[in-house]
C-alpha cells in the first residue's frame, strides 16, 4: 500500500487546528507522516500544535515567515517522504474514512493520478451546513460533463484540502504557482493540461469550514483576477497540444460562454496578451504581480 504524508499549511486557525489535527489522527488508515508548516500566525495557532506534540511528537512542526498558503504548502510537500501527498487547511477535517479510501483508488489504478471527493460544509462551531454555491457548480458538472469546463465555472473541487495526489506528479508539472486565492484551481487545471487523470469519489469525505475569515471571502477583486490567469494559463496550454485541439472550435465557443457568464473576457483577453509577451521573451508566467501598470490595469478590469 502506497505510503501518505498529510501537509497542514497553518495560519490563525487557533479556534480550528486542533480539530484539524485530530481528524487526520482518527483515520482508520493513518498517514506516515503529519507535517504542519505554520506560516506566520499571530495568534495562539503555534502553542496549539506544541502542545498537540507532547501526545504525538512524531508530527512534524515548523514555523516560518508569513508567505503565503501556496507557499506553505509547497514547503511542505517538499519535506514530505511519502509515496501521496495529502493536503489539509488548518481549519477542515477528514472523514474517518478519506485516506483509506483514497489511497485503495490509487493502489488500485496506477494510471489514475489524484483523488477528490465529495465535500459537505460545517459553519465556525461545527455544525453542518448546505453550501448551494457548490451544489449548483456540482451540478453544472453533472450536465455538461466536462471537468476542466466544469471547473473554470465554479471550482467545485472547492480547496486544497481535496487534494490527495502521488507525489511524483509535482516533479511532472511544477509545485503551486504563488496565488492567493486560486492556486487549487490552477493546479487542478494543470494536471489536467499534462494529461493527469482526476478520480473524483461522490461520497463526501471531507468537511469545509464556512467562516468569517475564509480566504476565498476576501477582496473580490483580486479573486476574478486570479480566476481568470489560471483559466488563461489552461487554454493557451491546452490549444498547443493535439488532442484538446481536436475538440475543435464548438469547444472553445463554450468556452467562452463561460467566460462571458462570469464577465470574465476582458480579463481573459489581458492575461492572454501577458501569456504570449512571457513566452516571447523567456518571463515568468507565473507571476503577474511584478507590473504595477498591469496589475493596474487588471484591478481595474476586474471590478
Amino acid at each position: 500500500m502506497p505510503t501518505i504524508s498529510v501537509v497542514v499549511p497553518l495560519y490563525n486557525h487557533e479556534k480550528y487546528i486542533h480539530s484539524t489535527i485530530e481528524s487526520i489522527l482518527e483515520q482508520e488508515l493513518g498517514p506516515c507522516e503529519i507535517i504542519v508548516v505554520n506560516d506566520g500566525s499571530t495568534d495562539g495557532s503555534g502553542r496549539i500544535v506544541a502542545a498537540i506534540l507532547q501526545r504525538h511528537p512524531d508530527i512534524v512542526f515548523w514555523s516560518q515567515s508569513n508567505q503565503g498558503a501556496y507557499q506553505a504548502i509547497n514547503a511542505g510537500i517538499r519535506r514530505a517522504t511519502g509515496d501521496i501527498v495529502a493536503i489539509l487547511n488548518s481549519d477542515d477535517c477528514y472523514h474517518p474514512q478519506r485516506l483509506n479510501r483514497c489511497v485503495q483508488v490509487l493502489a488500485a489504478s496506477p494510471e489514475i493520478t489524484a483523488v477528490t471527493t465529495a465535500l459537505d460544509f460545517m459553519d465556525a462551531k461545527g455544525k453542518k451546513i448546505k453550501n448551494r454555491w457548490y451544489e449548483r457548480n456540482r451540478s453544472f458538472f453533472d450536465k455538461e460533463g466536462d471537468l476542466p469546463l466544469a471547473l473554470m465555472n465554479g471550482n467545485f473541487f472547492m480547496t486544497t484540502s481535496n487534494i490527495f495526489v502521488r507525489r511524483s506528479v509535482f516533479q511532472d508539472i511544477g509545485y503551486f504557482a504563488p496565488l492567493r486565492y486560486v492556486h487549487d484551481l490552477d493546479f487542478f487545471l494543470r494536471l489536467l493540461v499534462h494529461g493527469k487523470n482526476i478520480h473524483i469519489i461522490d461520497d463526501p469525505l471531507l468537511s469545509y469550514r464556512m467562516h468569517a475569515k475564509n480566504t476565498i471571502l476576501e477582496e473580490h477583486i483580486n479573486v476574478r483576477a486570479e480566476w481568470a490567469f489560471a483559466c488563461a494559463r489552461f487554454i493557451v496550454a491546452a490549444q498547443r497540444l493535439p488532442e484538446w485541439r481536436e475538440k475543435g472550435w464548438a469547444y472553445v465557443e463554450r468556452f467562452n460562454c463561460i467566460m462571458e457568464k462570469h464577465s470574465l473576457t476582458r480579463l481573459l483577453n489581458l492575461f492572454l496578451v501577458f501569456f504570449a509577451r512571457q513566452l516571447s521573451t523567456g518571463g515568468d508566467i507565473d507571476r503577474f504581480d511584478r507590473d504595477p501598470e498591469f496589475v493596474k490595469l487588471i484591478r481595474q478590469k476586474s471590478r
